[in-house]
């Protein structure tokens, strides 16, 4: 998938878990934000005993890191989010699919 090529929506969590979206979905990206403790985000597919499709592992460094997706994942019944608030603040997940069409 190129950028552009699809509707991209960004999410914003700033909750520990949560569902970004419902529905066949495809994650092209993520921006997150921490407070300088090492830690990580995980992505599942079907909920919070879903499948994991990305573990993103942060530095222990305050500010902000992103990570590009280069063609997407696709996440089949909905894209589920989960990180410790103490290591990350907030994520941004950026997609397609879903709710959104």
């Amino acid at each position: 998938m190129l950028w552009g090529q699809n509707d991209i929506v960004a999410t914003n969590q700033t909750t520990e878990t949560g569902t970004i979206q419902s529905g066949r979905t495809r994650v092209s990206g993520i921006s997150y934000a921490g407070p300088g403790v090492a830690g990580s985000i995980t992505l599942r597919d079907g909920g919070a005993t879903g499948t994991i499709k990305l573990v993103v592992d942060t530095a222990a460094v305050i500010g902000a890191g992103n990570v590009y997706i280069p063609g997407a994942i696709l996440f089949k019944t909905d894209v589920y989010a989960a990180f410790t608030t103490e290591q990350v603040t907030a994520i941004t997940v950026f997609h397609s699919g879903g709710a959104n069409n």
